[in-house]
């Protein structure tokens, strides 16, 4: 909360506010003078997930995966690190430099609702179960470089409407 005289005779002052935010529309409202930047969320969990690949989880509901390599091949998905909120997911990013998309991954992410591959990605592989029972995902554009998507890779994923499959 920001009182209405919180910034009085302080004429050249410039509020430098998150989009959409409470800050954002005490500006707007009280007459002060403001940029705007990106909302910045912020991680409340991470760890590794590779050799060279590591997750953060975001508060909007977000896991990007960065890093480079291979992801690690789980051999279940309540050996995901992120096994205990999977159920928060609601998108998955994967890294331009992440190779292999892990066994069990996103299995029975059952609240992902996109899975985005970053511009330039090298991803090579999506692992076996990788995003099984994922079931509100509806659309998926995999990268030019993948060559394989193993057993029940996107099984299960009753929403799924189109995938572009590169060549």
């Amino acid at each position: 909360f920001i009182q209405v005289t919180a910034f009085s005779n302080s004429a050249k002052v410039v509020l430098d506010v998150a989009k959409g935010t409470y800050a954002e529309e005490y500006a707007k409202a009280n007459g002060v003078d403001y940029t705007v930047r990106s909302f910045v969320y912020v991680s409340v969990a991470n760890g590794t997930c590779g050799a060279n690949a590591e997750w953060n989880f975001y508060e909007n509901g977000e896991l990007v995966i960065s890093g480079s390599g291979a992801m690690t091949n789980f051999a279940s998905h309540s050996a995901q690190p992120w096994a205990n909120f999977r159920h928060l997911i609601k998108k998955v990013v994967i890294g331009k430099d992440i190779t292999t998309v892990g066994n069990y991954a996103f299995a029975y992410c059952q609240n992902i609702e996109a899975i985005e591959f970053e511009d330039g990605s090298a991803l090579e592989s999506i692992g076996v179960l990788s995003f099984f029972n994922c079931p509100k995902v509806v659309s998926v554009v995999l990268p030019e470089t993948v060559t394989s998507i193993g057993a029940y890779g996107m099984g299960d994923c009753f929403a799924l409407e189109s995938v572009y499959v590169p060549q």
